[in-house]
């Protein structure tokens, strides 16, 4: 302790120092290559369909000026062309600009080693605030035929960038792991099952566009003649079509469920359509113009599909029958949420003319997902009742958890104790109690007079003292078990991600 006494303070925090700035310059360095990558991606997209289409004079300057409202649309920001609202923008790209802003996210926090949650924040932060204030500008920035409000660039740049940074430092900064300690075991997995159903009602959205395609291929080469005589118009139509094809997604879950959708005048559901004009876009061709078929009822058994793969996964949630409805009911509320979401971003305002708003009604979807998920699911675990392979499973675990504690009670080398039985056993009880409380002091005591230091040998050291003090809590699991005793009433001070970030390599734990 004397050597590091001597130490001069302008020594010792030089290293530190020194990090801490190449870690804001690592920053520095991701949210402008994201910010460059964005306005690249819409001066792409904007060059080819200027170089393709027939009569148009490929111009940069206009295309470098163009890409500004299309950094915005990337970001779901609302336009106005011309004093026309236009809010249903692509989502596609936006898809895309969200993995760019997660793996950038993800490789700060990997070169600059951040593994807690209080890391984590800083570079969150600084990613939405970055992006909101750049589409804040750009909004301010325009004067033209394109405009967008400001308040609503800031808002849309922000939180979109907000969500996807802390997408690509959930795992690695220990963000999983908090809302895992925090939250009940059946409540953990209702969560993971609600991922599960949204993955499975945008399969079936995309069955019913893949069907729709299908069965309109006719109507939809008809509708790239009608764009134009160029090999070009024919490119920027279906190159459109393709941006929008999460849209129709969503837009076929939403035709499945029940409630429908509309475009202008054209309300289409599985058993009524109301006729309208729709614009001539090849992938609006799927729509149809006319009165329902009957056999259009089939696609409603698509969301009973949903709930039934959802109630056989809860059927894997150890515990009582009410513990798995528990997880049915928070896996349908997130299912619910997660298409309200999807549902008000990929519908908005499509100018003044006939076409007017395009809506997939978000609240009655959300309302119908709710019970096309919940009601299945929560027959299926009340009928089926558990899976008998994972009871026996748990079964055997507590039959080995109670063989071992037994062995334990019966150790030989208590064998020396005399006196009354019950009087060694408070003895040995009252002994164990103080000496783990008088390790627990001792542990506590040495991480706060520990100093913070970078080393991963000392990162581990702590990571291993943290668990020491609580063992028997389960391990980072993806099928947490349900915990019958009481939670331990001490919790390590800080997370050791090396136990549940299997991705670390050698380089993160030096």
């Amino acid at each position: 302790m004397s050597v590091l006494d001597s130490i001069p303070h302008a020594i010792a925090d030089g290293p530190r120092e020194r990090r801490h700035g190449i870690r804001w310059w690592l920053l520095a360095a991701a949210v402008g290559a994201v910010l460059l990558a964005g306005y690249l991606i819409a001066a792409g997209l904007i060059a080819l369909v200027m170089a393709t289409a027939g009569g148009a004079q490929f111009d940069p300057v206009v295309v470098l000026v163009a890409a500004l409202p299309g950094w915005l649309a990337l970001h779901q920001t609302a336009l106005k062309i011309t004093d026309a609202p236009l809010s249903v923008l692509p989502l596609l790209p936006t898809a895309l600009m969200m993995l760019l802003i997660a793996a950038a996210s993800a490789w700060v926090a990997r070169r600059s080693r951040l593994r807690r949650p209080d890391q984590a924040w800083p570079l969150i932060t600084a990613m939405g605030l970055v992006h909101a204030f750049v589409g804040t500008a750009i909004a301010v920035v325009l004067d033209g035929p394109v405009s967008a409000v400001p308040a609503d660039a800031f808002l849309s740049c922000g939180l979109l960038a907000t969500i996807a940074s802390a997408a690509g430092v959930a795992n690695r900064c220990g963000l999983i792991y908090l809302v895992w300690e925090r939250v009940e075991a059946e409540v953990w997995s209702g969560l993971r099952l609600g991922l599960l159903a949204l993955a499975a009602l945008v399969a079936a959205g995309g069955v019913v566009l893949l069907a729709g395609i299908c069965l309109s291929a006719p109507e939809m080469v008809a509708a790239l003649a009608r764009l134009g005589s160029t090999a070009g118009d024919a490119i920027g139509g279906t190159l459109l079509s393709l941006l929008y094809l999460p849209n129709a997604v969503v837009a076929g879950w939403s035709f499945a469920a029940g409630t429908g959708l509309s475009v202008g005048r054209l309300e289409v559901q599985p058993l009524h359509v109301a006729p309208g004009p729709v614009p001539d876009l090849p992938l609006l061709a799927v729509l149809p113009t006319h009165d329902s078929a009957a056999w259009w009822a089939i696609v409603l058994g698509l969301p009973l599909v949903v709930g039934l793969v959802v109630g056989t996964a809860v059927r894997r949630v150890p515990g009582s029958l009410t513990r798995r409805l528990l997880a049915v009911g928070v896996a349908a509320a997130v299912a619910a949420m997660g298409t309200l979401l999807l549902a008000h971003v990929a519908g908005g305002d499509l100018g003044n003319g006939p076409f007017g708003q395009v809506t997939l009604r978000p609240v009655a979807l959300a309302a119908a997902t709710l019970c096309w998920v919940a009601i299945p699911a929560a027959a299926v675990t009340w009928l089926a009742g558990p899976d008998l392979d994972d009871e026996l499973g748990a079964d055997q675990a507590e039959a080995g958890e109670s063989a071992g504690s037994t062995a334990a009670d019966a150790d030989p080398a208590d064998e020396h104790t005399t006196g009354n039985p019950s009087d060694a056993a408070a003895s040995g009880t009252a002994d164990d109690t103080e000496t783990g409380a008088g390790d627990t002091a001792d542990v506590d005591g040495d991480r706060a007079d520990a100093p913070a230091s970078d080393n991963a040998s000392e990162a581990e050291a702590t990571g291993a003292d943290a668990l020491d003090s609580d063992d028997l809590a389960p391990e980072i699991p993806h099928a947490r078990e349900a915990a019958e005793s009481e939670p331990p009433r001490s919790k390590p001070a800080e997370i050791d991600p090396t136990e549940f970030d299997g991705d670390l390599t050698g380089d993160d734990r030096r």
